[in-house]
């Protein structure tokens, strides 16, 4: 599977002086193809919202089960901002990474990140290491999981009216750490044995309606039981879910029109 280059450099866009004539601000077709060049191939354009001097584009990405939300500048035609949540990875269940574990996973993205403060903390019983760095022109936090590694979150702001460094488009990730020989891992698991996959719950919910299409599932934790929460689309009809991730049961379907 090919990527486009991870550490790529923004086009520079001319701020022109006071009393010269600017140049034509950007179109959404426009964003929404810079914004693509941030996201592995294939990803799926969910919607563009136009704000005051920006574009507000969110894309999902099958292949890593991931939500992307990228701004960008109308006039200066650059990324502002760049997040990232996986709909299939949370927390740990154990601290099996150390700090600088989780600083590699930084790194392997951001080489030139310099550190601000790595930290572990306890979200709803599961670990996640929070990372705070900088580089050149960027601010960036990733949230990771304490167990295996896998980046759960992204958030990197860019400095305006300057080249930018930005992070590489996203390949899909694997396990930093292994579990224990002991533990025998369910394929595609996100987190441990003893819960469905992600692939079984995306199965059981389109075994509910056949026809539509999957726009997002994620693996959430609830009070200490594990949820598969997400939607499915067929034309005008929206269809939102939650699956008991330990036994596969549809706890609740809501479908509605969205006009």
């Amino acid at each position: 599977m090919k990527f486009k280059k991870f550490m790529a450099v923004l086009a520079v866009g001319t701020i022109l002086s006071m009393g010269q004539v600017f140049a034509a601000q950007l179109t959404a077709e426009q964003a929404k193809n810079i914004a693509l060049t941030y996201v592995p191939e294939g990803s799926i354009h969910i919607n563009t919202k136009e704000e005051y001097n920006q574009f507000e584009i969110k894309l999902f990405s099958q292949k890593d089960q991931t939500s992307y939300e990228i701004d960008v500048n109308k006039t200066t035609q650059k990324v502002t901002s760049f997040e990232s949540e996986s709909q299939c990875h949370i927390g740990g269940i154990q601290t099996v990474l150390t700090e600088q574990d989780a600083k590699n996973v930084v790194l392997k993205e951001i080489p030139q990140a310099q550190f601000v403060s790595v930290y572990l903390e306890w979200d709803d019983g599961l670990q996640e290491y929070k990372v705070n760095f900088y580089a050149d022109n960027i601010t960036g936090k990733y949230q990771i999981n304490a167990q295996n590694g896998m980046i759960v979150e992204r958030e990197i702001k860019f400095v305006q009216n300057q080249t930018a460094v930005v992070p590489q488009t996203p390949v899909v990730q694997q396990p930093i750490v292994q579990l224990p020989v002991i533990q025998q891992p369910v394929a595609q698991t996100p987190v441990q044995t003893g819960i469905i996959s992600v692939e079984q719950a995306k199965q059981i919910a389109q075994s509910k309606a056949p026809k539509a299409t999957l726009v997002k599932i994620k693996l959430d934790n609830d009070d200490g039981r594990l949820l598969y929460e997400g939607e499915l689309r067929e034309g005008y009809i929206e269809y939102e879910f939650e699956i008991d991730a330990a036994t596969g049961v549809i706890i609740e379907w809501d479908a509605e029109i969205d006009d």
